[in-house]
Order: C-alpha cells, then structure tokens, then sequence
C-alpha cells in the first residue's frame, strides 16, 4: 500500500481544512525534511547565492509548510507527502536564492529610484504538477551504485560546485529520501531520460571526486 493509500481519509479531512490532522501527517517526516532543508541551504550560502544566518533552517521549514498548507488543494492525488513538501522546500530555497541575486543587482546599478523587489510568492505553474508522458506511475528505485548519502554529503560540503542544482537535487532525493524516480521527475520537472541522466551523471562526477 503506498502512503498516498495509507493517508488518503486523512488528506481528505485536511482539504476540509483539518489543520491538526494535516500536523500529525507532516509530524513523522520533520527530522527528514529538517535535515534536507539544513543541507540545501548550507549548500547555496556556500554557494555565496543566500547570506550567512539569514535563514534558521527552522523558520525555512515552517515557512514550507505554510506554503503546503494554504496550498493543500493542488496537492496532486499522486504525489507522496514527502515528495511534495520536498518540492515546496526547493522552490522557497530557489526563491530566496533569486531574491537575493535580485537585491545585489539593485545594489550594483543603485540609483535614485530603485525598482521595488516584490515579495516570495507562488507562480500557479509550480503547482501544475509536471508528469512526463515516458515515466510510469512507479518504478522502483536505480540500481545503479552511488556514494552513499554520507558520502554525498561530505564530498559536496568540500565541492559545492561538483554538479548542478538539479543533477544534486536529484541524487539526494534518490539517494537519502528514497524517492521513485517517476516522482524526481515530476519535482524537477523533467523527463524520465532527464531524470536518468542525472542521477546517473551525479553518480559519476561524485565517484570521480574520491579518486
């Protein structure tokens, strides 16, 4: 039974606007999803694209699921929980990040009248959820073999630059969270051959770090 099966009398009372029931199913998956958005941020400030203690990781996860609350009816049928507060937590971080280029572009051609930064918000895009038309419903996880997520982890807090946003995003997700590959696509937006590539293509470059 997937989760979407296990939780779905209890999503429908959330739709219903049932906010504790909607706490308790987030409750299991909060150290996960704590743990993931640490990483994520760390990577962009090393990255130099989010500034140092702008952010607590606590209040990056709270504003997530603040965004999954008031956005609980576009929770697509087929999307696992954690997938798509994963894909939330993306977004807000990608958000911040462009925020943050915004702001220092303004500083750099500063002028009388500087153009107004408008707030984070949600384009109704993001919400369609994206579903290549070559990826099944469910596939099983890559059997293809690569590092580990501690390994990932380490080899990325010394190479930020390593690979990219998504090829990263990609094998985290594969790698620590578990999660199918018809799923990575749909939160990145990609193609089932995509979606490979990268994974595979992340693989590489990491196991080609070690040596």
């Amino acid at each position: 039974m997937s989760e979407n099966d296990r939780t779905e009398p209890e999503w429908r009372a959330v739709l219903d606007g049932d906010k504790e029931r909607f706490n308790r199913l987030i409750e299991p998956l909060v150290p996960e999803l704590l743990a993931a958005a640490r990483e994520e941020l760390a990577h962009f400030v090393e990255l130099g694209e989010i500034p140092e203690g702008s952010w607590a990781v606590e209040d990056l996860l709270a504003e997530a699921v603040l965004r999954a609350w008031r956005n609980r009816h576009r929770r697509p049928p087929q999307a696992s929980l954690k997938a798509w507060l994963l894909a939330i937590l993306y977004r807000l971080i990608d958000d911040i990040a462009a925020r943050e280029r915004r702001r220092r572009e303004v500083a750099e051609t500063a002028s009388e009248q500087r153009p107004e930064i408008p707030p984070l918000e949600d384009e109704d895009a993001f919400w369609e959820w994206f579903q290549p038309a070559d990826l099944p419903l469910v596939e099983p996880l890559m059997p293809e073999q690569t590092p580990s997520p501690e390994e990932i982890a380490e080899l990325l807090e010394t190479r930020p630059r390593a690979i990219g946003t998504a090829a990263r995003r990609a094998l985290v997700m594969h790698r620590r969270h578990g999660i199918e590959l018809a799923e990575i696509g749909a939160v990145l937006r990609r193609s089932a051959a995509e979606t490979r590539t990268l994974i595979l293509e992340a693989g590489r470059r990491l196991r080609e770090q070690r040596t």
